[in-house]
């Protein structure tokens, strides 16, 4: 699929087929990253709307057939990245395949950011800077109004996203109860200990070091929305604590009053509605999206429907599993211990 040879010829037709001209393109290389996607970077010069351009982008699509470790969809992410751009810092959605005409993938281009991988940007500034940053960061995707999102992003089924995930998780107790009981008390107990509301936002659902950078600024900009919805904005501080267990450091914890502070102070949230206890709550509750990710690949792997690439990246997954399962369960010991 990431022939050197064809790909500028294939950029070019989808280039052209959304009002491009005088398109050339060339430099075309593979990038890491993605996981299983389609990844690549590429020298391009254009003529759209009366405007010269010329610069690198960036070619994102679907993996082969049936070697995806989560499907997700080309159209919607473009139309987030659409949506959220004038908003944030995000590199902007430029062109879509959206059924793969022209890539013979469902694809989209980006443009390229010279911004810097957040981890070895940490390695040699630090992070004392950035958990104000990163709630400044998190405080811009959760005031995105709603009614500028796309109508196609999942909403809550129920209306209320704590009463759906709580249903998750009793979905996977029941599913599960011989192996893992625990999921049963771990349920009640977020049923029980209900933080108190707040609007529904974006929801970015992979909420981590891995899809942020950096920009000249020093500030953090965020990427990939493959996996984004409309739910609670808190169930993305919850998930950044969780990943952090397995791949520090946790930037919340290096001054997590700063953060909580202006997080309130961006989204107009109370103390009660958000503190430690409940972000504490919804690293518990983050944990979910992993336990129940690697449930599935481990299923699809037990029916010998994927990749070796799935699995290499599903084992590796089951020790980010492990790290983000007793983060939780410590911090819901904590919890419970200061009740008593």
């Amino acid at each position: 699929m990431q022939d050197p040879e064809i790909m500028p010829e294939k950029i070019t037709a989808l280039l052209e087929a959304n009002r491009a001209s005088d398109v050339t393109v060339g430099g075309y290389e593979p990038m890491t990253g993605g996981y299983s996607r389609l990844m690549a970077q590429f020298e391009a010069a254009f003529t759209i709307d009366g405007t010269s351009e010329s610069g690198t982008y960036v070619l994102r699509g679907d993996p082969p057939e049936g070697t995806a470790i989560i499907d997700t969809d080309r159209t919607q992410e473009f139309e987030v990245l659409q949506a959220v751009k004038p908003h944030l810092s995000t590199p902007a959605a430029r062109f879509l395949d959206s059924d793969g005409t022209h890539i013979g993938t469902p694809a989209l281009v980006l443009d390229f950011t010279t911004a810097e991988s957040t981890l070895p940007w940490i390695e040699q500034n630090g992070v004392s800077s950035l958990p104000e940053k990163l709630a400044e960061l998190a405080g811009a995707v959760h005031t995105i109004p709603v009614d500028d999102l796309p109508s196609s992003l999942q909403r809550p089924a129920s209306g209320d996203p704590l009463t759906d995930q709580i249903a998750m998780w009793k979905h996977t107790a029941h599913e599960h109860v011989e192996a893992l009981p625990i999921f049963h008390y771990v349920a009640s107990w977020l049923d029980t200990h209900r933080p108190p509301s707040v609007p529904v936002s974006l929801v970015h659902h992979d909420f981590s070091t891995a899809n942020m950078l950096v920009d000249d600024q020093g500030d953090l900009v965020v990427i990939d929305f493959e996996l984004a919805s409309i739910g609670d904005p808190r169930e993305d501080l919850g998930y950044f604590k969780a990943y952090a267990q397995a791949a520090p450091p946790d930037i919340i914890d290096e001054n997590p009053e700063a953060f909580l502070n202006r997080y309130r102070e961006i989204t107009g949230f109370s103390e009660d509605q958000v503190n430690p206890a409940v972000l504490t709550y919804f690293l518990v509750l983050g944990v979910i999206g992993v336990v129940s990710q690697l449930s599935a690949t481990g299923s699809e792997m037990a029916r010998g429907n994927t990749s070796a690439t799935n699995i290499a990246f599903s084992l590796d997954g089951l020790l980010f599993g492990q790290a983000a399962w007793m983060a939780a369960t410590d911090a819901l010991e904590a919890a419970l211990d200061g009740e008593e």
